[in-house]
Formats: structure tokens, sequence, C-alpha cells
């Protein structure tokens, strides 16, 4: 009978302290998901910030078509190559 006793005690204090557990568990995460939000927010503001500061350089882009040569032994198509240049 006493041992009975002793189990069901054993038993009710690991459950009392894996729902404490569980709580913590639950306050860590929370804590933690809302740090990633608030990560993810200034990213996306740096992001923008960083798109609407103007550049002292322009870009061009210049293309310059590539025909094939008629006398290769390889068959190609004719394709352009585009140069970026910042000026």
């Amino acid at each position: 009978m006493r041992l009975v006793a002793f189990v069901h005690c054993c038993v009710a204090i690991v459950m009392l302290t894996a729902c404490a557990g569980r709580k913590e568990f639950q306050k860590g995460y929370e804590r933690g998901s809302g740090d990633t939000v608030k990560r993810q927010y200034w990213i996306q503001q740096n992001m923008q910030k960083a798109g609407q500061s103007k550049s002292p350089y322009r870009l061009t882009l210049y293309r310059i078509p590539i025909t094939p040569d008629p006398n290769a032994t390889v068959k190609t198509v004719p394709y352009e190559i585009a140069i970026p240049i910042y000026e």
C-alpha cells in the first residue's frame, strides 16, 4: 500500500515538473519567434533603404551581336553578348 502511494507521489512530481518545463519552453519559443519577426522586419527596412539610395554610377549594357563563322567546322547560331559598363 505504501509502495503504491509512493509511486503515485513520484508520478505526480514528475508530471508537475514536466508541465512547468513546457511553460518555460513555450515562453522561450514565443520570445524567439518574436525576435525572428523583428529581424525580418529590419532586414526588409534596410533592403528598402539600400534600393532608394542613388548610385553615383550609371549602368550601361552594350550589346554586341556575334555572327557565326561560315568556314567553321562546328556550326553555331548567331547570339548576342551584353557587356555591363559602369560609368
